[in-house]
């Protein structure tokens, strides 16, 4: 089974270090975008050097397998450097905490929270500088999962219990590091039922761990309610909300990744172009999840902001 160690990895998913650091940039820590059952929801905000032009915003949402993670990137995570740079090119990066899933709670939480951040930037716009008219979003892993959710879904979608009813959770373009995009595919809600069987016997805590992770998002029994299970996975795949009217979408991935395999951004990538969105897929030659290899850092930074920039008004 290709599959085996996807389900043990999403779930504690670490990303890899380098040697930077993102010290020198301006940084406010532990702002509350969102309070909800009395949980306050923060983000951090990287800043340029004051000028008289607004900042174009670039929100980032980490990855963790649903279950972990955190906004803050540690000391020597390789994606310090990106940080750095982007700030340097005059981005403000907001990276967002969003609810993770626990046995008790479960998607669409960490979609409604990104949403809502997106409104927050424009609702804050003036008070930190934002143009609120160039806004992007940039995850990984289960992040970009997230994210893209976030960004093909329209402004009524997932946005019940907004505090910000007045602003437009729509953004420009989205980055896709590494995520899911079908995740019935993913987690092989239609695979053969004896395949299945043999899987449990062989490997029963993995096959457990799969299970709960369906019910994390669907709320749903994949043994005994299949059909929901398979109809709410596919409302948390990205796939499902593309159109022609979808956004710019960068994705770059690890033609050798376990985790969340690499044909997971060719069904994105088809489904793009079927609907004559503006995409460009990446691939980073013998690569893992994470991207941790160094040879590929640089080629990720430089198309990356490239295409930040071209989708910058």
């Amino acid at each position: 089974m290709k599959w085996k160690l996807s389900i043990i990895m999403i779930l504690c998913l670490t990303f890899f270090k380098s040697q930077n650091t993102i010290s020198e940039v301006s940084k406010i820590p532990d702002v509350t975008y969102k309070t909800s059952d009395s949980i306050d929801h923060k983000l951090d905000i990287y800043l340029p050097e004051q000028s008289n032009k607004k900042f174009p915003v670039l929100i980032f949402l980490h990855g963790g397998g649903w279950i972990g993670g955190d906004k803050a990137f540690p000391e020597k995570f390789y994606m310090n450097d990106f940080i750095l740079k982007f700030v340097q090119n005059g981005y403000a990066v907001v990276s967002v905490n969003y609810t993770l899933l626990d046995k008790n709670t479960n998607f669409p939480k960490p979609v409604e929270d990104s949403k809502e951040a997106v409104r927050w930037i424009r609702a804050n716009a003036d008070k930190y500088n934002f143009d609120e008219k160039n806004i992007g979003i940039w995850g990984a892993s289960a992040g970009a999962q997230i994210g893209m959710v976030a960004a093909y879904s329209n402004d009524e979608q997932f946005s019940a219990n907004s505090s910000f009813p007045n602003y437009s959770s729509k953004v420009n373009y989205v980055i896709d590091y590494f995520g899911p995009s079908d995740l019935n595919k993913l987690l092989r809600t239609e695979e053969a039922g004896f395949k299945i069987f043999i899987f449990k016997l062989i490997f029963p805590k993995i096959y457990k761990m799969r299970n709960d992770m369906i019910r994390g998002f669907t709320t749903k029994d994949i043994k005994e309610q299949k059909q929901e299970a398979i109809a709410g996975l596919k409302v948390y795949s990205p796939v499902t909300y593309i159109d022609q009217n979808s956004v710019p979408t960068l994705m770059i991935h690890g033609n050798k990744d376990r985790i969340v395999p690499f044909s997971q951004s060719e069904i994105l990538k088809k489904k793009l172009d079927d609907n004559n969105v503006k995409n460009e897929l990446i691939p980073i030659d013998k690569a893992n999840h994470g991207l941790n290899e160094e040879a590929g850092h640089q080629l990720m930074l430089k198309r990356t902001l490239e295409f930040m920039k071209q989708n910058t008004h």
